[in-house]
């Protein structure tokens, strides 16, 4: 079976080997500590930053709960910038842990446009933290980090970023472009097992942290928790995954030894490919243009007439690739290929869009493009 999905992806043979050797106690092993020191320094290198970095045992998703419960308290606006799922997402997350979002909405198929983003930010001038999503994976939309990073920090606002499907697919400049706090994911472009939250935690975000009025509302989801046991005495809060690290830090060794130029030009090569591919079905791509794609997942309108669950269960059955819908207001209106990470090459995508116009075709999809060029 080949998992085609925007995350988790394929895992490279290297990374599941490292992953399968004995684990150790990481409470008291110093080699553990050592290995989490070096883990941490490779993520600052693929991050773009100097800033802290923590690796948190959990899925991506306690990145994002873990900055707005650890940065926002009770009463506090937050803009929360949303052209998808996973930013109306951070306006749950805001309303949960007692702050009041300010919402910056885009349409779904396009991406955010940086100067409203701006006026928002100038009309109220209590917003001191915003939150904003890189790529919206379940509509394959890339934002605007860095210009939405740079009208946050002009106007002395924090900015959280969700970069957890484009890290390392696609340049995330951290420091330079002024992200206060990065979130990443384990099981995305690096192409290793779900399992861990990646969190750059800037300077000013740890004065924010440490000055807080009161007291975080957890203790899994604290940044806090992290400053008092790890920075100050090299302690871990709780037990870390010790065999999800070693895993992450082969994939690193991966990913930095083909350096990251190439793995971002490598990622725009296939995802053009998949594109083309599937236009040559007939299909038509979610984002309102190539230029608002990400090149990490391939989003495409379903056809009206073609099954979201037979053709996915015909791609699993017939011709063993997965592919994935969609969810939230795209449940059922959009199909996603995942041309990210140890994914992102072209015999893979070959093979998953030979299984997609298979599939097609076995259900009766008659398109009056021509045959897919794979």
């Amino acid at each position: 079976m080949l998992i085609y999905t925007p995350g988790p992806t394929e895992v490279p043979p290297r990374v599941l080997r490292k992953m399968a050797r004995p684990i150790t106690n990481p409470d008291l092993d110093p080699a553990f500590a050592r290995t989490y020191e070096s883990t941490q320094e490779k993520l600052r290198l693929l991050m773009k930053t100097k800033n802290d970095v923590l690796i948190m045992s959990g899925e991506g998703f306690l990145g994002l709960e873990a900055a707005v419960a650890s940065l926002v308290e009770k009463g506090q606006k937050v803009l929360a910038i949303a052209n998808g799922v996973f930013g109306e997402g951070f306006v749950d997350l805001v309303k949960m842990y007692g702050g009041v979002p300010v919402p910056v909405r885009s349409p779904y198929d396009r991406p955010v446009d940086p100067e409203s983003v701006a006026v928002a930010l100038d009309a109220d001038r209590e917003i001191q933290v915003a939150t904003f999503v890189h790529c919206e994976t379940p509509s394959g939309v890339l934002n605007p980090l860095r210009e939405v990073a740079s009208a946050c920090r002009k106007r002395g606002v924090l900015l959280i970023a969700d970069a957890v499907s484009s890290l390392g697919g696609t340049p995330v400049e951290t420091d330079s472009w002024g992200v206060d706090v990065c979130l990443g994911g384990s099981q995305k472009c690096l192409s290793a097992p779900p399992g861990l939250a990646l969190v750059s935690v800037s300077e000013r975000a740890w004065d924010v942290v440490k000055r807080r009025g009161t007291s975080i509302p957890s203790y899994y989801a604290s940044l806090w928790q992290w400053e008092e046991w790890w920075n100050k005495r090299r302690l871990f809060p709780y037990t870390p995954s010790v065999s999800d690290i070693s895993a992450l830090d082969e994939a690193l060794d991966i990913a930095l030894e083909e350096g990251l130029p190439r793995a971002f030009e490598r990622h725009k090569r296939v995802s053009k490919m998949v594109l083309s591919g599937c236009r040559g079905m007939g299909l038509v791509p979610y984002p309102k243009s190539d230029a608002y794609h990400s090149p990490t997942v391939t989003a495409l309108r379903r056809p009206t007439q073609i099954p979201e669950k037979g053709l996915l269960r015909r791609m699993e059955e017939g011709y063993g690739v997965m592919i994935a819908g969609s969810w939230g207001k795209l449940a059922g209106k959009v199909l996603r290929l995942g041309n990210m990470g140890y994914n992102a090459r072209p015999r893979k995508a070959k093979t998953a869009l030979l299984a997609l116009e298979g599939a097609l075709k076995d259900l009766g999809f008659v398109s009056a493009g021509r045959s897919a060029q794979v």
